[in-house]
């Protein structure tokens, strides 16, 4: 097994550092170590957090010890103390290395054997290179005599013979969709992920928003709301925390809302232990405070408002450390769930420079990382940083980590496209032809299998729940009386292979949700014109615009049409939303209802308040809100749905103008942009309606948050 070593060292000798990696050359390629220093760390990393996870998961950690090391407050008292806890507690060996003649025989470390022979300074050797030798054939020996005493999860686990299955380690380190690169067989989640950072309320009474680095949640055990968009990287964010707290002792269970149809915990905990564990006994959950539990897309979960929060509820009793994501929207009404309220709410943020600079230095360095040249390195990171910039300040993809990926995919293969001018359904149509290339289906086979994506994404979709396999046996055999016949067999198994769908649970489903979008929309573009039963779907899907799936089939309905109906049919929709407001003007005395109750806000903060009292009154309140919400919460759900069909009406409308401006006719944009507009002022105008009605409310939580809060400053408020 490869020993990770760990190199602490003074910048000023960075050319002994640079020596000592050369002399290891040969032990790298065998695979015997693996190295690790502070330049490793890319642009955007939390230099500190890298170093201090990189120090705890070394195997053997080299001191190169000089005048310089000793007199550096950080490489002596700060690394030299955390690597004596780990090498006292033998998790990993410290061999100091003499570079340079200093006086380091007091020092802590000095009772451990250096190197090299007598511990003579490299810099004091006639002949370098036989110096550095000694000290390679010195490290062969303690790689070869040391055996680490590991206190690692596997090792707790397996004492409890509690571990995690293949299945699950497979799945935290699966991409999803398959990406190609031409150094590697296979790219892994752990080859390109970046620590996205998040947008959190700070817990000071101020309520200041700050941005950090998401791997704070490591450290922090605490309660967890993480909202996000689509494809902004949730469920990738809970694999990589999965992942991380595993290695730091906690038992990890990942639960999926949209598969919870119950509010028994104690029966959906131990289904996923058998799912994600090698032992079904949950009975390390009753022993240890180290667990945690990562809840994605609670917004999805199959229970109505009273059984959700009983889940809630009874999540919060069992464990002392949850992270939860949702969607976007459901951010917006959590705040009336009195169940998450001693969440910590937080935003994944896009992929800014930084971060995109990480991304992409990832992508380059695969397979060559301890190879390539810094010139090359970073030459090839500009150009292709050059590119995606391009594509992003045109607005053609938002800057999340799929499209980054994805573009990166299409820069390697050396696309002719013009991406500037492209949407995202040409992005998903080049990763299906990649992925047709990587499984060998040849030119005059695409369209036959694009068709069989066509017809299988239909079928599913009118099956809701994916196909069985007695339901794909009545698909091919219907398929085959309408087409060509094709092998069903080998065809799924290409599928399978190309990781467009795959099998879960006996049922058949698109492996990646956008892939079904995309080819449910085909087949509905090239059936709507003789379809009845197309043209009733479109409406069906209309209805239900505000619904992520029904609004993203549409979106790539547009990439694959260029027919005047489907932009009569949204721009028919989009005139209905909010119908009975007009469009907000914005105008003074539009706006003169916020005016009357700023200023009622001083009045509030010299005013006497006793705590006790509010807070009665305050739960009082969520008491009346318990009572009323079922009566209230089909018209909650339903102004919510109006909110996101018009902004997903808009966003379809951005969609065609954006990839068809050049095609569309003057009086055609122009009324489609009209539309998109109108809808969006319409809506803050209810909402501006909204606001004025309110405020007596607004006041009377802001007098409620003064009297928790006596100290705040008129800035605060």
């Amino acid at each position: 097994m490869t020993k990770k070593l760990f190199i602490s060292y003074s910048h000023k000798d960075e050319s002994h550092r640079s020596e000592l990696e050369t002399h290891l050359a040969m032990l790298k390629r065998k695979n015997i170590v693996s190295v690790w220093h502070d330049r490793k760390i890319v642009a955007g990393d939390e230099w500190k957090n890298e170093i201090d996870t990189n120090l705890e998961s070394a195997d053997i950690i080299l001191f190169l010890i000089s005048p310089d090391f000793l007199a550096s407050d950080y490489c002596y008292d700060i690394e030299v103390k955390k690597a004596m806890e780990i090498h006292d507690a033998c998790q990993a060996k410290i061999i100091p290395i003499i570079v340079r003649n200093c006086d380091w025989h007091d020092c802590e470390f000095s009772k451990l054997q250096a190197l090299p022979k007598d511990a003579k300074a490299i810099a004091i050797w006639d002949d370098k290179d036989s110096a550095w030798l000694d000290v390679t054939n010195g490290l062969k020996k303690h790689i070869a005599d040391f055996v680490q005493k590991s206190t690692s999860v596997e090792t707790i686990l397996e004492k409890e013979k509690f571990q995690p299955n293949s299945e699950i380690m497979d799945w935290l380190d699966d991409t999803e969709v398959l990406l190609t690169h031409r150094k590697v067989t296979k790219v892994r989640l752990s080859d390109v992920y970046v620590s996205p950072d998040i947008e959190s309320e700070n817990e000071a009474p101020s309520k200041e928003i700050k941005i950090i680095n998401s791997d704070v949640i490591l450290k922090k055990p605490d309660y967890y709301l993480i909202n996000g968009e689509e494809q902004q990287g949730k469920t990738t964010l809970l694999k990589h925390i999965y992942k991380q707290l595993l290695n730091d002792n906690y038992i990890v269970i990942y639960l999926s809302a949209g598969e919870i149809k119950s509010s028994n915990l104690e029966e959906i905990i131990s289904n996923a232990i058998q799912k994600q564990y090698s032992n079904s006994d949950p009975s390390p959950l009753k022993t240890t405070g180290k667990q945690v539990l990562l809840l994605d897309n609670i917004d999805s979960v199959g229970l109505n408002a009273k059984y959700r929060n009983k889940l809630i509820k009874d999540i919060n009793a069992k464990f002392n450390f949850v992270v939860t994501t949702c969607d976007t929207s459901f951010n917006y009404i959590s705040a009336d769930i009195a169940e998450l309220n001693a969440y910590q709410r937080c935003t994944i943020l896009g992929l800014g420079h930084t971060k995109r600079a990480e991304i992409v230095k990832r992508w380059v360095s695969l397979g060559v990382e301890e190879s390539i040249s810094d010139t090359d390195l970073y030459t090839q990171c500009d150009e292709l940083t050059t590119k995606l910039d391009m594509v992003i300040r045109k607005n053609v993809v938002p800057s999340k980590p799929f499209y980054i990926l994805l573009f990166l995919q299409i820069f390697e293969a050396s696309t002719k496209q013009n991406l500037e001018l492209t949407s995202s359904g040409h992005c998903y149509q080049q990763l299906i032809y990649q992925a047709f290339n990587h499984v060998a289906i040849s030119k005059n086979e695409i369209d036959k299998y694009l068709n069989v994506l066509s017809e299988l994404a239909w079928a599913i979709h009118k099956n809701e729940n994916g196909l069985n396999q007695s339901q794909l046996n009545g698909f091919f055999n219907s398929y085959n009386n309408t087409f060509l016949t094709v092998n069903d067999k080998e065809t799924i198994n290409k599928l399978k292979q190309a990781a467009i769908i795959h099998e879960k649970n006996g049922f058949i489903h698109f492996k990646y949700p956008y892939l079904f979008y995309f080819f449910t929309a085909k087949k509905i573009a090239e059936s709507f014109s003789d379809s009845e039963l197309v043209k009733d779907e479109i409406k069906i899907l209309l209805s239900k615009l505000h619904r992520e799936d029904c609004a993203n089939i549409l979106v790539f309905v547009t990439h694959h049409t260029k027919d005047s109906w489907v932009l009569e049919e949204i721009q028919s929709v989009l005139s209905e939303l909010f119908s009975d407001q007009k469009a907000a003007d914005l105008s003074k005395e539009q706006l003169k209802f916020m005016e009357e109750f700023i200023a009622q806000i001083p009045e509030l903060i010299i005013e006497q308040r006793e705590i006790k009292d509010e807070r009665e009154k305050h739960t009082q309140r969520l008491d009346e809100l318990d009572k009323q919400q079922d009566d209230n919460e089909f018209e909650s759900t339903n102004i919510l749905a109006n909110i996101n069909k018009a902004f997903k009406g808009m966003e379809i409308a951005g969609q065609i103008i954006r990839n068809r401006h050049a095609a569309l006719k003057r009086d055609a944009l122009f009324n489609l942009a009209s539309h998109g507009a109108l809808t969006g002022l319409r809506f803050l105008n209810y909402f501006i309606n909204l606001s004025d009605i309110s405020k007596v409310e607004i006041v009377k939580f802001i007098e409620q948050r003064l009297s928790e809060h006596p100290n705040h400053s008129d800035k605060d408020i």
